[in-house]
This record gives structure tokens, sequence and C-alpha cells, in this order.
């Protein structure tokens, strides 16, 4: 053939099949590790027609089931059921350590749930849900959280305002309110006395707040891509933060260390920033190919402080040795590759949380890598998702932002079956959600401008 020339069809080559040498390199390759797996599995005269047909012959040089092996280490992952490799087991130990009598969630030994019931259980009784406050806001209701010991609660709003609750008088409120003539020695005064003071000092919506372990600060993220520190010494006149950690991307999540000396930031870029409280200088892994692939919606670090994980826009959970800080083991595609937009840890640390934009929330054992089962039900979309263990791990409350629900829903942490569908308070998203740390408490954040505060008791 003169050189240049165009290649003319074969003659004997079937219609709409094109000659090897119209294949790319990479077609070829591919071709010729088809056609011996499928000799390896038998199928001779289907490889001996496929090589009349494609002028290609089966990939001898390659080891027996060579196609299905690439398969499983990599091609698979494009469908959202990836091997994450091998899986470095976590060993976190909780502090402060188990209590004798105390309650944790241990599935060893107990069988997977296989397809997850999505109706209540009828032979369980359902715990007896009570509204013992709410917290009114001039705007929607987007980050709460709670102090290491229960005493404080912090709301964020649109607004960039903060107010910090006493838990103790909202307790009292709900008492007060009790009985056929309760409403009545209540007073509007008496109504506010839960809130202790209200920070305002964001330009922009509050998207994060945590309580320092063992200090009297409280540390706020936000939208206009600062971290605001508060001293609540000072008296409730204050307003202002006494000092500012800037950004260039909005503020996402935040996370104290356990010990108090380091802060985790995740923001909308894709790298974890950690800066020491001490200097305020900030640090992020000098492994540039072990960032996330996108933002950073959440971070949580467990209790013995050893290993961080972050949930991410990118579909990803990514575990971090917190001192070494580098990624110790990936979950990628962790919500079918959906963002993922909470991620909390097992008092006991054998499990973690997560949920994402998928509308379902998943429970992970980390010591093995795998999945234990799915809750969720209605639409599988949501802007937002978030949830949280209560009850010592008896429950698992969730709640995400599709108007279609709208509300929180509480599901039996041993199961995944749901206990409570809806709640029938909420009537408009719930964007936050946070469980007390010392009792059986849950405060929720919602779009009617409204923080509720309830207790959930066994009956």
């Amino acid at each position: 053939m003169v050189e240049g020339t165009p290649a003319l069809p074969n003659a004997d080559a079937p219609m709409g099949v094109p000659e090897a040498g119209h294949f790319s390199a990479q077609k070829v390759a591919l071709y010729e590790l088809l056609l011996r797996q499928l000799q390896d599995d038998g199928f001779e005269a289907e490889v001996a027609a496929l090589t009349s047909q494609l002028h290609l012959h089966p990939n001898n040089r390659v080891e027996k089931d060579a196609l299905l092996d690439v398969y499983t280490t990599s091609l698979k992952w494009a469908f959202g059921d990836e091997p994450q490799g091998e899986w470095q087991p976590l060993h976190c130990t909780p502090v402060p350590p188990l209590g004798k009598e105390e309650r944790v969630l241990d599935l060893e030994g107990m069988p997977i749930p296989t397809g997850t019931s999505q109706t209540p259980d009828p032979s369980k009784k359902p715990p007896e849900v009570r509204l013992l406050y709410t917290a009114s806001h001039k705007s929607h209701c987007r980050s709460v959280s709670f102090s290491t010991d229960g005493r404080f609660c912090a709301t964020g709003c649109t607004d960039g305002s903060i107010k910090i609750l006493d838990t103790a008088r909202m307790r009292v409120c709900a008492a007060s309110t009790e009985g056929p003539v309760g409403r009545m020695r209540v007073t509007e005064e008496e109504l506010m006395k839960p809130i202790v003071r209200v920070l305002q000092d964001h330009i922009q919506g509050v998207t994060c707040t945590a309580f320092h372990p063992t200090n009297p600060t409280l540390f706020s993220g936000s939208l206009d891509k600062s971290v605001k520190i508060f001293d609540l010494t000072r008296p409730p006149g204050h307003k202002k933060a006494f000092s500012v950690l800037q950004d260039v991307y909005a503020v996402h999540s935040i996370c104290i260390h356990p010990c108090g000396d380091f802060l985790f930031v995740g923001t909308a870029h894709q790298a974890v920033r950690m800066y020491d409280l001490q200097t305020l200088s900030c640090f992020t892994t000098s492994h540039q190919e072990q960032h996330h692939n996108a933002g950073i919606n959440d971070l949580r670090c467990c209790s013995d402080g050893k290993i961080l994980a972050t949930a991410s826009m990118d579909g990803s959970i990514k575990f971090w040795d917190a001192v070494g800080n580098q990624v110790v083991n990936t979950l990628s595609k962790a919500h079918s590759g959906s963002s993922v937009t909470s991620v909390r840890w097992s008092r006991g640390q054998r499990y973690v949380l997560s949920s994402g934009n998928d509308g379902r929330t998943r429970l992970w054992d980390v010591r093995m890598g795998r999945e234990v089962f799915c809750m969720g039900f209605g639409p599988r979309s949501a802007d937002f998702s978030t949830a949280s263990f209560l009850n010592g791990e008896r429950y698992i409350a969730a709640a995400n932002s599709n108007v279609r629900l709208s509300d929180v829903s509480f599901f039996d942490s041993t199961t995944g079956s749901p206990v409570f569908m809806k709640l029938g308070v909420h009537n408009v998203p719930v964007h936050a959600l946070e469980t007390s740390p010392v009792d059986k408490t849950i405060m929720t954040g919602c779009d009617d401008e409204r923080a509720r505060y309830f207790s959930i008791e066994e009956r």
C-alpha cells in the first residue's frame, strides 16, 4: 500500500465491523483481553466467531482472568461499588473511658441487616419525644452545637447572629408550663431567660459553631469566609469576637481537637486547614494528592484525637492521622457519588455515621471499612442532610432539606429500621441537628426561624 493512501475496507469483514487496523491501540488491547477472558471462561465458539470478525486474537501473554482482575481493582470504581484498597483498621480509644453501665452501639456478632425495613417495628415501643423549648430567631437557623458538659447550646443563623442558650433554664421553662394553669405563670421575660447572650460579628450566615472543650470560648464559621473566636467570660453586652481567622473560601465546618490546642476547618476549598490555637498559624498536608477533589462539608475528630474524619462534596469520606496529617483510609463514593454532608463518630469509636445528598444516612464500621446499613426513605436527593446518635446510641436522628420530608426521623441504630418516620413538628427543612453529650436531649435548627430543644425518654 502506498504511504498516505487510505486503507480499503476488507470485503470479507461483516458490515459495520471495522478491521483491527482501524481500532485505537487501547481498544485493540481491550478486545484482546476480552477475548482472553471469554476463552478463560470456556466460550470457545464465541471466541472463534469474534476472532474471525475482529481479526484479533486472545491475549495469551497475560495470566488467567486478567481482565477480571483489572475490573475488580479499577473499572469497578466508575460504578459506585469500588473496592477501597487495603483498609487500615482504625483503633480509637473512647475518651473518657466507657463506664461499666454505659450503653454504646456494638454490633459485634450481630447479623448485618439485608434490605432494611422502611416501616416502624410494631413490636418495639417508640420513645416519648417532648418539645421543651423553642427559641425564636430572625432568620433561618442553620447551625447548632452543645458544649462538652452539655450546659450550653449555640445556635447560628443566616443573618450572622449566634445565640447561646442555657439548657437547664430551657428545661425549667418546660417544667413551669406544665399543668392546667402552667401557662398563666410564665411571662415573656421568663421565656427569654434561657438565652444568656447574643453574639453578632459575622456579616453573612453562620454555618457552624463549636465550643472549646475546656475554655469558655466559642468558635464560629461563616459564609463571610472567616472563623470568629468569642470569649464567653465577657459581659453579655460584648457581641464581638476577640480574634478572627480569615480565609478566602466560605467556611463550612469546624472541629476542635480534644486536646484543645488545634482547630480543624473545612471550607469550600479541598484542603483541610489546621490552626495552632497558640500561634494561630495555619497548616495543610504536604501531600497534595491526598486532598479532597472538592470542598469539605463536615469534619469530626474522634474522642482520643488520633483520627480526623472529613466529608466532602467529591462524594468521599477521608480518615486522617490527626498527628501526622496524612490520609489513612478513604471511602470513595460513600453515598453513591453524591456529596457527603455530615459525619459523626460513635461514642465507642467503632462506627461512623454519614449523611449525603442522596437523602440517605449510612452507618460504617471503621475497623473493616464496610457499610453496615443504609437508612432513609422518600426521594433520593436533598440539598443537605445530617444525622447524629442519641440516647446512648440506641437511636439515630436524621434530617435533610428535602421539602417533601421537612422533619426529623428516628431510626433504630441496631437494625436501621425507622422508629419515627416524622416527628410532626417541623414543616420546613431542618438543616441543623445535634444531640447533647450528657443527656437524652436534642436540638434542631430549622428554616422556620426556630431552634427547638427536645427530650427523648424511654417508655
